[in-house]
């Protein structure tokens, strides 16, 4: 009787054993596993989000520490050459602001027969484009843009058919003109805009003017190399 109990022993050790060492091998379930598919993915992306908050935070102290190190021994003078460049970069337009100032906005009118008889006063043109333009720059206005295009020296503003072209870029009513620093009762008063809201008025065109916290100016991203004729 003994003899036969053995087998039977050497098989439960076995058994024992191999549910011990499966048992040391697995992990405890992640409560995350148990969620639905579509609420791990939205925490795997904040967690990627904050790794690459994290890296770009790295990154900016890095370039922080390479600029340092490439300004060399005449530290000071390097400096001075970057807030000229800073300067410079200002005035040409290539830094985004922002800040209070005025949003125009301009459309044409919904009128189908014009009082004057020409349906073309029933448009808004590059002409009454610029005449506001013009306006905001005399109130003061710092920096301007219009459908999102920054305004400098080299723009200008041209009509295409039904169409304005501004910095090469094409586009169509109604034109929003934002224009920070510009003081509204001196653009309110000014002749050209004066004109502007009577044609308005009279056509049914579509003329906005809000005083705006935070207008926001975007950085010119055109060319920035001067194209003139050459002789042939």
């Amino acid at each position: 009787m003994r003899f036969r109990l053995r087998p039977l022993v050497a098989v439960a050790c076995v058994a024992i054993g191999f549910l011990a060492m499966t048992a040391a091998r697995s992990h405890p379930a992640s409560p995350e596993a148990r969620l639905p598919r579509q609420y791990r993915l939205a925490a795997l992306i904040e967690r990627q989000q904050r790794t690459a908050k994290e890296l770009r935070t790295e990154a900016e102290k890095l370039r922080a520490t390479v600029a340092d190190a490439s300004l060399g021994p005449d530290k000071d003078a390097a400096t001075a050459l970057l807030q000229q460049l800073r300067s410079a970069q200002l005035l040409a337009g290539l830094t985004a602001l922002s800040g209070p100032g005025i949003r125009v906005e301009l459309a044409d009118s919904s009128l189908s027969d014009s009082p004057s008889g020409d349906i073309n006063d029933l448009v808004i043109h590059s002409g009454d484009v610029q005449a506001t333009v013009n306006a905001l720059w005399r109130s003061g206005a710092e920096a301007m843009s219009i459908n999102g295009q920054r305004l400098v020296g080299t723009s200008a503003v041209l009509c295409v058919g039904n169409t304005l072209l501004l910095n090469g870029t094409v586009h169509s009513p109604p034109y929003v003109v934002s224009a920070l620093g510009a003081d509204r009762n001196k653009f309110e008063a000014d002749e050209l805009m004066q004109r502007l809201k009577e044609d308005a008025k009279t056509f049914g065109l579509k003329l906005s003017i809000r005083s705006i916290n935070e207008v926001r100016v975007a950085a010119y991203d055109g060319s920035t190399a001067p194209k003139y004729a050459r002789p042939t």
